[in-house]
């Protein structure tokens, strides 16, 4: 789980209407938020949680939506029946409308109000900033840097250019996602380097580095 504090608001043009999301923790793909809505004189906030690809999914069909003039996107709470949904029309009205917390909880705030399209940039900006921070390595890119970090046949990795291992990557990958024991991985690492690059070779520090690889998940 990692903790986080990022507050995103939907910046609207007055005082009396606001959608924010306080961000609370992100566990693996799923982030938490404490939802907040404030409509004339109503207001409430609930946990709202939703999955990384549903935040994606938002700020691409709101930087659509802000181009055309034109659509609707929802963002659903997996916990509940709680949702945020996005409408925009022409000439640029947009449309907020949603529930706070879910039915099945003593308190939850059903809430609509209007604002402009000029809200949506920054809105849009500001998720993206959030996910691009606490995006994860993926295996491919994970394998990539122990190979540059830790094999370093060469032993110049601080010199040579940041590419130079990176040809070999789709091959250890290839086992990795293959199930490929330690023997396996060492032996084709301890191979590249006596035979592709043409160096001595250590099969010791290939078994080290097979073993980093085989406990990525």
């Amino acid at each position: 789980m990692i903790e986080i504090s990022d507050i995103i608001e939907l910046k609207t043009n007055t005082e009396t209407e606001r959608l924010s999301f306080a961000t609370r923790y992100l566990v693996q793909i799923n982030f938490t938020f404490d939802l907040t809505v404030l409509s004339e004189k109503f207001s409430g906030t609930s946990h709202f949680c939703v999955r990384r690809d549903q935040l994606e999914k938002m700020c691409c069909d709101l930087s659509e939506m802000n181009l055309t003039l034109n659509g609707k996107t929802t963002l659903d709470d997996n916990d509940s029946d709680a949702f945020v949904e996005f409408e925009l029309e022409q000439p640029g009205g947009l449309n907020i409308r949603g529930q706070v917390g879910g039915t099945h909880e003593d308190h939850f705030v059903k809430f609509r109000f209007q604002t402009d399209q000029t809200c949506i940039a920054d809105f849009v900006k500001d998720f993206r900033v959030l996910l691009h921070k606490t995006k994860t390595k993926d295996l491919y890119e994970e394998i990539d840097e122990i190979l540059w970090n830790d094999w370093d046949p060469i032993g110049l990795n601080d010199i040579l250019p940041r590419d130079e291992y990176q040809g070999y990557t789709p091959v250890i990958h290839k086992l990795k996602i293959n199930g490929a024991d330690k023997e396996t991985i060492a032996k084709t690492l301890h191979e590249i380097e006596t035979v592709t690059i043409g160096v001595g070779g250590n099969i010791g520090h290939c078994r080290q580095i097979a073993d980093k690889i085989l406990k990525l998940k």
